[in-house]
């Protein structure tokens, strides 16, 4: 239902600009075929002529035949001056003609000439970047990847060619299209192809099997990697106040939850001490609701043009909106946002851009997208991100105090097959005060090689060793953990 509105949304928008006589259309896509689609129900809803152009075909009207040696340009131009009365033009890689001064000089004077009636130029591209002074007359259009709605017809086609018995309820089908979403629709429809071909069955693995498919597409994008949930709480000794604080928000997502009143939660910020178990505690949240997660990285985002870098991170939002339900997670934040803090000077304002586009975003997005983001710096986040309401909850990982390091001991040990009761787990902890849950894990990786190359067991007495050859951040760093520690004392929520 949900899909279906927001696909009679965007139709609804492209009629308005059109009936707005916006003269000049931009549409960023690869998928010529839907946009193409798109436009023809809007011309016939309109009652309006059809007309498209690629360089191998020429002019044509929708379902005519070409316009004799209209494949060039500026004759296909021309030509488009020539028709007269309403009309839309789809006009296909054409922005890169445009750097011609007297094709943008030609299409300017089109496009003053058809502001005066519903004529309007669609301009398509994978990416379009116009002269300056085309780029004024021009207005956007985004067009959304396809929604499971879109995708059903086109996966139910794609199973029934491969002539398999389906063991997929209409239900389990429409999953299958749900599981698809975030990717253009040929390239879902071919690996969903691919999938059944490898398996050469058509069950529930096979919805597996199309998530493990997009997270390599996705994760070619180089802006958005999907990550498994490999990760949960079981995984995570103590914070013991972030794993009640997500349990309860995990109704919200439930039809029940909804009505009965719980707003789906937006997100949270986890800081604290390095090693502490921010990024774990992230993706857990993942595995407990049983969500997608997909990490962002920032530094993929920067660009050397401009304007580059913010459209990457629009296109990074929309992706992850189309994935949904799912959780983004933004490791280290404050590495993508280090100088939107100061004056800005560093980076010609880039960042306070980025930092500006990432906060409508979070204002602004529909429910779906739950943000985790992890940072062990704070203080160099601007303020504006952090004010109430920007994210559910800020948490402060501390050092693990002695119960956990008792935890923590347990689990590392037994998933390195040992039992915890055959070691005086007390003692270690003990011994290991001031040490960060990363420092404990490597504790006992370095006495595991200690002990396999004395040919000995692992015992309490070679784990203690190590300890002490170990120096702690909680030493080597003690300013940086004290001055985090007097931050979060009130600011912000203990994870445990």
């Amino acid at each position: 239902m949900v899909s279906s509105t927001f696909t009679n949304t965007k139709r609804d928008e492209l009629r308005l600009l059109i009936n707005s006589h916006h003269s000049i259309i931009t549409v960023e896509t690869s998928e010529e075929d839907r946009i193409e689609s798109l436009l023809a129900d809007v011309a016939l809803e309109m009652d309006v002529p059809f007309f498209r152009w690629s360089v191998t075909t020429g002019l044509a009207r929708f379902h005519g035949e070409p316009i004799y040696n209209t494949d060039n340009p500026e004759a296909a131009l021309s030509n488009m001056a020539l028709i007269a009365g309403d009309a839309i033009f789809l006009l296909k890689d054409f922005p890169r003609y445009c750097e011609n001064d007297k094709i943008c000089r030609r299409l300017r004077d089109l496009a003053a000439q058809f502001r005066v009636a519903r004529r309007s130029i669609v301009l398509t591209a994978p990416t379009i970047e116009l002269p300056p002074e085309l780029d004024a007359d021009a207005v956007p259009f985004h067009f959304a990847l396809p929604s499971a709605d879109e995708l059903l017809a086109g996966v139910k086609q794609v199973l029934a060619e491969c002539k398999l018995p389906s063991e997929l309820d209409a239900a389990g089908i429409r999953q299958l299209a749900r599981n698809l979403e975030g990717m253009p629709q040929q390239e879902a429809l071919r690996a969903l192809r691919m999938c059944v071909l490898q398996r050469r069955k058509i069950d529930l693995g096979l919805l597996d099997a199309v998530l493990e498919a997009k997270r390599l597409a996705v994760k070619s994008d180089g802006l958005l990697e999907t990550i498994r949930r490999d990760r949960a709480f079981t995984d995570v000794a103590g914070l013991t106040h972030l794993r009640d604080w997500v349990g309860k928000r995990k109704s919200a997502w439930t039809p029940e939850g909804q009505k009965f009143g719980l707003v789906p939660p937006k997100g949270v910020l986890i800081t604290g001490v390095q090693g502490c178990g921010k990024s774990l505690a992230a993706r857990s949240i993942a595995g407990e609701w049983g969500y997608e997660l997909a990490r962002l990285d920032a530094g993929a985002l920067y660009d050397k043009y401009v304007g580059e870098s913010e459209k990457k991170l629009h296109k990074a939002l929309d992706l992850a909106q189309r994935l949904a339900p799912m959780v983004l997670w933004i490791d280290e934040i404050e590495k993508a946002f280090a100088s939107a803090g100061a004056s800005g000077d560093a980076d010609a304002g880039l960042s306070q851009r980025l930092v500006a586009t990432l906060l409508t975003w979070m204002q602004d997005r529909e429910p779906g997208v739950f943000l985790a983001a992890t940072s062990n710096n704070i203080s160099a986040l601007p303020p504006e991100m952090l004010r109430k309401g920007r994210f559910d909850e800020i948490f402060f990982v501390d050092l693990p105090g002695p119960q956990a390091r008792q935890a923590i001991y347990a689990l590392h040990l037994k998933k390195r097959g040992r039992e915890a009761a055959q070691f005086d787990i007390v003692k270690l902890a003990q011994a290991s005060e001031g040490f960060s849950g990363a420092e404990i894990e490597q504790s006992i990786v370095a006495a595991l090689y200690t002990a396999f190359n004395a040919k000995q067991q692992l015992t309490t007495e070679i784990l203690i060793a190590e300890i002490r050859t170990t120096q702690p951040l909680s030493v080597t760093r003690a300013e940086d953990v004290t001055a985090i520690r007097n931050w979060a004392r009130t600011r912000a929520v203990a994870a445990d």
